[in-house]
């Protein structure tokens, strides 16, 4: 653990001891280049002013090194050292870092906090991380900085400047092969000794000879509040080469004494990584690289959630509120022959007029307060079944796609049989949300926490609309009475799929909800994604490194976590609600992997026959009454990359997941009975 207060002084005394010669470089100085010509890697000075007498670790004079140079063991060695004593990761690998604080995430990057049940804080000095074109700096102090833990969604990395054999790595579709013996990666659960599923790549957004980022996905978001340690060894080069340890970690490892106050600080903290690496069965000489990491604490990533629910339970529950109808549109024969657009108020925990770009109110705790009311609009479809049959029936309210609209229930009550569905926009990630999103990436995500609580907003404003189609819309004369208000249910396609979960265990009335195509974790999925290809093109204006793009998004995901659906994974189980999640496989724009890591982490089952298998989701029982994940195999194609990049374009597997009538028939049992029955012929693959 690290204490960024006391850097300074320890760097200046590095340079401040000075000492006759005890040996000199064999390499005479120089500098270290990664390669890629990207922003992030600090500006190296070399020994043009001749050696730098240093200290051993005892402090009697021991070498007489170049500027870059350290002295491990009486030996003069090139470590990049002016990098690390501008606040780079001392076992970054100084031929080729691709990012300052790589390996990531690391407790390097923290400080001691007694009062957080993790012992420390994240604390990441804004300098290792990368600026814009514009030289804005990433608002670490704003997004991440201060939580007692990195995010449990994180991807985690490594950069090497050897060309890694991908053979050697466990791939995403073989996650089993991550826990054998001899995996080459061990991601290790501190506290049980546990071995996390992962699967492994390495960059493909970055071509030619130059380091490369190798990425370790964890196939289940990580539990909250634990230590992990990641473990390197046996890994080999493309030519069967084992993968070089670098100087510093060869250091710690090999228990030789340096003159570098950032890594000998790491000492004691070391023993108690190689201690459980030798106790989960990881000798400590095999050892290429290891580091461990803290994540969040659950009751700190949910802190926020956890104040607004209750507000807005006593405040949405009453019933009083008010709504307006705006519009109606009434064309018998139609597929949906009646459209109502209107205006609801609900409770408002932003600022301002709640619109983009605003943060939450909060009170003297810091806690989100929602006294104010904002208003938020709702489209009302009702199909054609149900407007002629003119008898009550379910409700969905509907969760929309990325950027998208509420006004998508229009097109959505087209496909849902017997249920009215009632859509509002996801604030924070809706069409009027655009321009505030493109200026947060222009800008390096200044202003970044807007998305967060805006999308929790949005969570109050679904939950708000439930309890409206329960009380007063009931008797909305322009309804006809068609409304069941014990029926509410909860439908999301795409980002809606994503973030209904979220919105599930917010609504304490709404207990079953479809996720269509949904999945968690952002930082996973935007860059296998078809979706994401425009705003990546225009944030590439501002931020020309891909290699920097994918790093500062990983960073911010720690903003996504409080609206993630695996965040609130508790929630759902002890309010004991029901979620049926719907993949598509051979999905361009929300990736297999992401959707089935979702299910991993809430147990789903798998409504049987499945059209693949997945690793750690059992098959269903027959008529199953939980949670579980449903696959449908459209045809459509070609499949998507295997590797970390989108498809050239998007190949229909998305748009059509429930296109099929049996694929209907099973939503609509599930909804109607809380019932898990695939009734498709075999697994569904309707072609």
């Amino acid at each position: 653990m690290r204490d960024r207060a006391v850097r300074p002084a320890t760097i200046a005394l590095a340079h401040l001891l000075l000492a006759a010669p005890g040996c000199l470089s064999p390499s005479g100085g120089g500098t270290a280049s990664d390669g890629t010509g990207g922003s992030t890697e600090l500006t190296d000075s070399t020994g043009s002013s001749g050696p730098v007498p240093t200290t051993g670790s005892t402090g009697a004079p021991a070498c007489a090194c170049a500027a870059d140079e350290a002295c491990i063991a009486d030996a003069c060695v090139a470590v990049g050292r002016e990098q690390i004593e501008q606040g780079c990761h001392p076992l970054g690998d100084p031929r080729g870092r691709v990012q300052c604080a790589y390996p990531w995430p690391s407790n390097f990057y923290t400080a001691p906090a007694a009062s957080e049940a993790t012992g420390l804080r994240v604390a990441l000095p804004a300098e290792v991380l990368p600026r814009n074109a514009s030289d804005m700096p990433f608002p670490a102090d704003d997004l991440i900085n201060g939580a007692p833990g990195f995010t449990a969604n994180a991807q985690i990395r490594f950069a090497s400047p050897q060309a890694i054999d991908p053979a050697a790595l466990p791939p995403f579709d073989d996650i089993a092969r991550s826990l054998a013996e001899d995996a080459p990666i061990v991601l290790l659960r501190a506290s049980t000794g546990e071995r996390w599923p992962y699967f492994a790549e390495i960059d493909a957004t970055i071509a030619g000879d130059v380091p490369k980022t190798i990425f370790i996905r964890p196939m289940r978001r990580l539990a909250f509040g634990e230590r992990y340690i990641v473990a390197i060894r046996g890994l080999p080069d493309v030519d069967g080469a084992p993968l070089e340890a670098t100087p510093l970690f060869a250091a710690l490892r090999d228990a030789l004494p340096t003159d570098v106050p950032q890594l000998e600080q790491e000492r004691g903290r070391y023993d108690a990584i190689f201690a459980a690496l030798e106790q989960a069965g990881v000798a400590r000489a095999s050892l290429q690289l290891a580091w461990d990491f803290t994540t969040i604490p659950e009751e700190a990533v949910q802190r926020d959630f956890v104040a607004i629910a209750p507000q807005v339970e006593a405040k949405a529950k009453a019933g009083d509120l008010g709504y307006s109808i705006e519009e109606v549109i009434e064309t018998p024969g139609d597929e949906v022959p009646l459209k109502i657009r209107g205006r609801f108020t609900a409770p408002s925990c932003l600022s301002g007029n709640a619109g983009p770009g605003t943060t939450f109110v909060r009170d003297p705790d810091g806690l989100p307060d929602c006294s104010g009311t904002t208003e938020a609009t709702m489209w009302i479809a009702v199909p054609k079944s149900v407007y002629e049959k003119g008898i009550s029936a379910p409700v969905a309210v509907y969760g929309h796609g990325l950027l998208g609209s509420g006004e998508e229930a229009y097109y959505v009550a087209s496909k849902a049989g017997g249920t009215i569905v009632i859509g509002t926009d996801f604030w924070g990630m809706s069409v009027s949300d655009v321009p505030a999103v493109v200026t947060m990436f222009a800008a390096n995500f200044a202003g970044g926490r807007t998305l967060g609580d805006r999308l929790l907003q949005s969570t109050v404003n679904f939950t708000t609309l439930a309890y409206l189609v329960q009380g007063d819309l009931t008797t909305e004369p322009a309804l006809k009475g068609l409304i069941d208000p014990s029926a509410v249910y909860y439908i999301g396609g795409s980002q809606g799929g994503i973030m209904g979960a979220t919105v599930t265990a917010m609504a304490p009335n709404i207990q079953r909800g479809v996720l269509v195509v949904g999945a968690s974790n952002y930082s996973l999925m935007v860059w296998r994604s078809t979706a994401f290809a425009d705003l990546n093109g225009n944030w590439g204006q501002s931020q020309p490194s891909k290699q920097d793009r994918e790093f500062l998004f990983a960073l911010y995901q720690a903003v996504f976590d409080r609206a993630d659906p695996t965040t609130y994974a508790t929630q759902i189980a002890a309010a004991g609600d029901q979620l049926l999640l719907v993949e598509s496989i051979g999905d361009a724009q929300v990736p297999n992997i992401a959707t089935e890591a979702m299910a991993r982490t809430y147990g789903l089952k798998m409504a049987g026959p499945s059209v693949t298998t997945v690793w750690d989701v059992p098959d269903a029982p027959p008529a199953f009454e939980g949670s579980a994940l449903l696959q449908v195999d459209t045809q459509k194609g070609p499949p998507p990359p295997t590797q970390n990049l989108p498809a050239p374009d998007d190949n229909g597997a998305h748009g059509a997941a429930v296109d099929d009538p049996a694929v209907q028939e099973i939503i609509s049992l599930f909804l109607n009975k809380g019932v898990v029955e695939n009734s498709c012929s075999g697994a569904c693959d309707p072609g």
